[in-house]
């Protein structure tokens, strides 16, 4: 009885213990990604706060350095604007890491256009006295 019983417990444990792997398996691999992609919402979160701060300060540095002694003088015309634009996007690529710039370059592909956008838009609210333009992933 016992032999009996010895074998049922070994037919069972060997049908038994697959499955569970199987399952272990999906859960292990669940865990992994969930903290994965909690680390690349992280790493997205961190330097799209750096893109905001590049952007803000390139653009309050370009209106103290360059736009202000126009507008002072009544000088600034529509090719100051574009000038100022590129001075700004300059600006804002130079504080960038490496590594944000990486980021945004595999996001967004033309990093000049994607800053074009967010500064024009930064501009707009120092203007209106919003201040840093909040970036969202």
């Amino acid at each position: 009885m016992n032999e009996f019983i010895a074998t049922v417990l070994q037919a069972v444990l060997v049908a038994v213990v697959p499955v569970c792997a199987v399952y272990i398996g999906k859960g292990v691999k669940a865990v992994v990604q969930y903290f994965g992609a909690k680390s690349d919402n992280d790493l997205a979160k961190k330097y799209m706060n750096a893109v905001a701060d590049a952007v803000s300060t390139a653009v309050t540095y370009t209106s103290q350095v360059y736009v202000d002694k126009l507008k002072e003088q009544g000088q600034f015309s529509k090719e100051n604007q574009v000038e100022a634009l590129g001075i700004a996007i300059a600006q804002a690529k130079n504080m960038l890491t490496a590594e944000a710039a990486g980021f945004l370059q595999n996001a967004y592909g033309d990093i000049n256009e994607y800053l074009k956008s967010r500064i024009e838009a930064e501009v707009r609210n120092q203007k209106m006295g919003v201040g840093t333009l909040a970036l969202s992933v």
